[in-house]
C-alpha cells in the first residue's frame, strides 16, 4: 500500500496518473488537507499532517508499506504558515507513522533551494548541488528543517531551482510565465535575469524517479532528481520562439530581476542513476511543446 501526501497537488496528480498508466500493482491512498482535486485513488483522506494522532489513526486502518511525502507550502504563503506545514507536517507524519504502523519506507521530497552546493557559490565554476534535497527564498528554512527529520530522497521537482516542466504550470514559475506570455502572442515578453541558468526536469520524469526510489532507494540516503544540465532563460526563450513560431521582443523587467540569484545552479543525479538506472526521457523542448499544446 502506498500513501501519497499532497495527492491533490500538481505533482501528486501526476504521480497517481503515472502509477495507473504504468500498471503498478499497488493500492494508492491519497492524503491532503483537501482531497477534492485528487483523482483515481483507491481511497482519499482529508488530514492535516500536523495532527500526529490523526495520522496514527489512519495508519492503523490503512497500513502503508511506502509513503511518498509531497505535501508542503511554497510562497506566496506566509513564512509562519510554511514552518507550520512544511516542518510540522513532516514531524506529524513521522510521529503518526511511528505510533500507528509497521516499519515502512518513506520518500520525502524536498526542493533544490535548500541544497548546499558542493563548491562555494563564489567559485568561478557554476555551483553543482550536493546529493541533498530540499536556497534562498522564504520557504528554504522550513524545507531544510523538514528535510532533516527523515530519510529524504530527492530533488526537487517541483520547486525552486529544479523546476519540473509542466503541461499546465503556474505563472509564478519561469516556465509557466514564459509559456503564458507566448500563448498570449504578446509583442513583448517580460523577463528578469536572462543569463541565470537552472536545472529543469519534466514532472513526468520526476514522478517516475520517485516511484523507482520507493522500490530501490537505499534507506537514509539522499538523491537529486535532476537533468544535470543548466539551461538559461535566454536559451528557453529561443526554444519557445522555435516551437511556437512566435518571436516577440524581450523586455527586461526590473521587478523580476534578482541580483542575488546564482548564475548557474544544476544537480548531480549520479547517485539516483546508479541506484535505479533512471534517466530523464522528456527534453525541455518537448515539455515546452506539450505546455503550449495543452494550455
Amino acid at each position: 500500500m502506498l500513501w501519497i501526501t499532497g495527492a491533490s497537488g500538481f505533482t501528486g496528480r501526476h504521480l497517481v496518473r503515472f502509477l495507473r498508466q504504468s500498471g503498478a500493482s499497488v493500492r494508492i491512498i491519497g492524503i491532503d488537507i483537501d482531497v477534492s482535486a485528487a483523482a483515481d485513488l483507491d481511497a482519499a483522506h482529508a488530514i492535516d499532517l500536523t495532527n500526529a494522532e490523526a495520522v496514527a489513526a489512519l495508519a492503523r486502518r490503512e497500513r502503508p508499506d511506502w509513503v511518498i511525502h509531497l505535501a508542503g507550502l511554497m510562497p506566496p504563503a506566509a513564512e509562519s504558515e510554511m514552518w507550520r506545514v512544511n516542518v510540522g507536517g513532516t514531524v506529524g507524519l513521522l510521529l503518526g507513522l511511528r505510533e500507528g504502523s509497521r516499519p515502512l519506507r518513506i520518500v520525502s521530497i524536498g526542493s533544490a533551494p535548500s541544497t548546499p552546493p558542493l563548491r562555494p557559490v563564489r567559485s568561478p565554476r557554476p555551483p553543482r548541488l550536493a546529493a541533498r534535497p530540499c536556497t534562498v527564498i522564504p520557504n528554504w528554512r522550513s524545507r531544510l528543517r523538514a528535510c532533516g527529520w527523515g530519510p529524504n530522497a530527492t530533488s526537487n521537482p517541483h520547486r525552486a531551482y529544479f523546476q519540473p516542466r509542466r503541461s499546465r504550470t503556474a505563472a509564478r514559475w519561469i516556465t509557466g510565465s514564459l509559456v503564458q506570455q507566448f500563448l498570449a502572442a504578446a509583442e513583448e515578453v517580460h523577463v528578469g535575469n536572462l543569463h541565470t541558468a537552472r536545472d529543469f526536469i519534466d514532472v513526468r520524469d520526476a514522478v517516475r524517479a520517485y516511484w523507482l526510489l520507493v522500490q530501490r532507494g537505499e534507506s537514509g540516503r539522499i538523491y537529486n532528481v535532476s537533468s544535470d544540465i543548466p539551461v538559461s532563460v535566454r536559451e528557453m526563450l529561443d526554444m519557445l520562439s522555435r516551437v511556437s513560431g512566435h518571436s516577440p521582443r524581450i523586455r527586461i523587467d526590473p521587478s523580476r530581476v534578482r541580483a542575488s540569484d546564482p548564475v548557474s545552479v544544476f544537480g548531480d543525479s549520479s547517485r539516483l542513476r546508479e541506484a535505479t538506472h533512471w534517466v530523464p526521457t522528456i527534453s525541455l523542448e518537448q515539455s515546452l511543446r506539450d505546455m503550449l499544446a495543452q494550455a
